[in-house]
C-alpha cells in the first residue's frame, strides 16, 4: 500500500474519534484504513494519504452510495475542510450515541479483553447542543497576515475556521467570536504586531448560574496597551445588550493572561484581572446530596458538561455503594467536584491534584459549602498517595486522557482498596488500565457510558 492508492470500499464502523473504518486485502491480509467524513454503510472511493505499519489513512474521492441514515450537518462549519470541533454530525444524535456505546464496548473487549456484556446501555445527554461550559478559540494569521479567530481546522495546528456560529457552548458564542475578531482586525491595521502576540480567547459560563468569564490570552507581549486599548469596553458593551439581560446571563469576570515564553528563560504565566470578580460560580445538584456551589478561576478544571456531570457524580455514589464508615481517595481531583459531591456519603475524603491553583479552589469550595470531612493535597498522584496515613476503603480516579501513569497505578495497587471507581474520557486508556487492575486481583463489575 502506498500514498495515492485508490480503493472502492464499504465503511464497516466508526472508530473512537469519529473516523470511519474499512478493511482491504493487501498481500493476503486485511489492512485497516481510517477515513474521515464517512459513516457506517457509506460506499466510497478513497485515496490513501498516510501509510503506517498496520493501518493507513485515506480521504474520500467520491461517494458511490451513501448510507441510508446519513443526514445533513446542522452547522455550516462542519465538513472536510471545516472546523475540527465536531466529528459525527452526519448522524442523528440517537445514532451518535449508538456509535459511542459501541466505541466503549470495542475498547473494553479488544484492548481490555473483557466480555462486552459488562458495558451497560449508554445514558444520553440531557442536552445535545449548547452543553459545554467552556470553550477556547484560537487566534491565527489569515492569508493576508492579519488576524483571524475561530476553531482549528481538522489536523491543522495553525489555520482556523472563521467562526460565525457554534452549537457546542451557547447560542451567543458565534456572534461574540465574530465581534472580537472584527475588533482585532481593526486594531491590526494600526498595530500589526498584535497578530504575532494574540493566542486565544477563552469563554467560561456557569450553566446553572449564568455567570460568564472572558479570558484573552497573548504571548511575549511587548506593550499590552496595543492589545487591550478598547477591548474591555467592547466586552462590557457586548454583554450589556438587552438580549443578555433577558436571558439571565451576566458578565462577571474579564482576564488578560500574558505568557512569557522565550528561549533561555523560564516560562511564566501572568493572569491579570481587568474587570469584575476573580472567579465565577457554578452549582451542582447531586442526587442524595445538598446543592454544592463552586468557585471557578481561569485555569481551574471543571467538568465541561455541567448537566451530565451531575448525573455522573450521582452514578459514582450509586455504583460504589458508599457508606458513612468509609474513607475514600479522590485522585486527579481538580477543583474537588467529585470528592465534595461524595463527601456526604462517606466518613472522609482525601483529594490529590497536580494543579496548585485547582487545589486552592478545592479548599475554598469545601469551606464555602461547609464540608469539613475532606482534605486536599497538591502534587503528583504517584508521589502524594504515600503521604496519606489513613488507608482508603475506595479510590476514585479521574485521570487525563492518557490514563493512569505507571507510578500512580503502582501506588493504588499498594493501597489495595476494596473498590475502585474509574472515571474516564478515553475508553482506550480506560480499557488498558482496567486490564491491569484485573491482572492484580480486581473484578470488573460494570462499565457505564455517559
Amino acid at each position: 500500500m502506498r500514498k495515492g492508492d485508490r480503493f472502492e470500499v464499504l465503511i464497516e464502523s466508526v472508530a473512537f474519534g469519529g473516523a470511519g473504518v474499512c478493511r482491504v486485502d493487501i498481500d493476503n491480509r486485511k489492512f485497516t484504513i481510517f477515513v474521515d467524513d464517512v459513516i457506517k454503510g457509506d460506499e466510497v472511493l478513497i485515496e490513501i494519504f498516510s501509510v503506517k505499519k498496520s493501518f493507513a489513512k485515506a480521504r474520500v474521492v467520491e461517494f458511490i452510495k451513501k448510507a441510508p441514515n446519513r443526514i445533513e450537518p446542522f452547522c455550516k462549519h462542519f465538513g472536510p475542510k471545516g472546523c475540527g470541533g465536531c466529528s459525527l454530525q452526519y448522524l442523528s444524535y440517537d445514532d451518535q450515541v449508538k456509535v459511542k456505546e459501541q466505541n466503549v464496548r470495542d475498547a473494553i473487549t479488544r484492548i481490555g479483553h473483557f466480555n462486552g456484556d459488562v458495558v451497560r446501555p449508554i445514558i444520553k445527554s440531557v442536552q445535545n447542543k449548547f452543553y459545554r461550559n467552556k470553550m477556547e478559540f484560537s487566534f491565527s494569521k489569515d492569508l493576508s497576515g492579519g488576524v483571524d479567530l475561530g476553531l482549528h481546522i481538522r489536523r491543522m495546528h495553525h489555520d482556523v475556521v472563521e467562526l460565525t456560529e457554534c452549537f457546542l457552548m451557547d447560542e451567543f458564542v458565534g456572534d461574540f467570536v465574530s465581534v472580537v475578531r472584527d475588533f482585532f482586525r481593526k486594531r491590526y491595521v494600526e498595530f500589526p504586531i498584535i497578530a504575532d502576540e494574540l493566542r486565544s480567547l477563552v469563554v467560561r459560563e456557569g450553566k446553572n448560574t449564568g455567570e460568564i468569564m472572558v479570558n484573552l490570552v497573548a504571548e511575549n507581549v511587548g506593550d499590552e496597551n496595543f492589545i487591550l486599548d478598547g477591548f474591555l469596553d467592547l466586552i462590557i458593551n457586548y454583554f450589556n445588550q438587552n438580549s443578555f439581560k433577558d436571558s439571565g446571563k451576566i458578565l462577571k469576570s474579564v482576564y488578560f493572561t500574558s505568557i512569557f515564553n522565550k528561549k533561555g528563560s523560564r516560562k511564566r504565566i501572568d493572569e491579570k484581572l481587568i474587570f469584575g470578580d476573580e472567579v465565577i460560580h457554578e452549582f451542582l445538584e447531586i442526587e442524595g446530596s445538598k446543592r454544592l456551589v463552586f468557585d471557578i478561576s481561569p485555569q481551574a478544571f471543571f467538568q465541561p458538561n455541567t448537566l451530565q456531570s451531575q448525573i455522573l457524580f450521582s452514578l459514582i455514589s450509586k455504583m460504589a455503594e458508599f457508606d458513612k464508615s468509609q474513607v475514600i481517595y479522590d485522585l486527579y481531583c481538580g477543583t474537588g467536584t467529585i470528592g465534595l459531591a461524595l463527601s456526604g456519603f462517606v466518613k472522609k475524603v482525601y483529594g490529590i491534584e497536580l494543579n496548585k491553583q485547582a487545589v486552592e479552589n478545592a479548599i475554598y469550595n469545601a469551606k464555602r459549602n461547609d464540608i469539613f470531612n475532606i482534605e486536599f493535597f497538591a502534587g503528583d498522584v504517584g508521589e502524594r498517595i504515600a503521604d496519606i496515613k489513613e488507608k482508603a476503603d475506595a479510590i476514585i480516579v479521574d485521570p487525563p486522557r492518557n490514563g493512569l501513569q505507571p507510578k500512580a497505578m503502582k501506588q493504588i495497587l499498594n493501597v489495595n482498596p476494596q473498590k475502585v471507581v474509574y472515571v474516564s474520557c478515553n475508553p482506550t486508556t480506560l480499557a488498558r488500565d482496567l486490564e491491569i487492575f484485573s491482572n492484580n486481583g480486581y473484578e470488573l463489575l460494570g462499565v457505564q457510558p455517559v
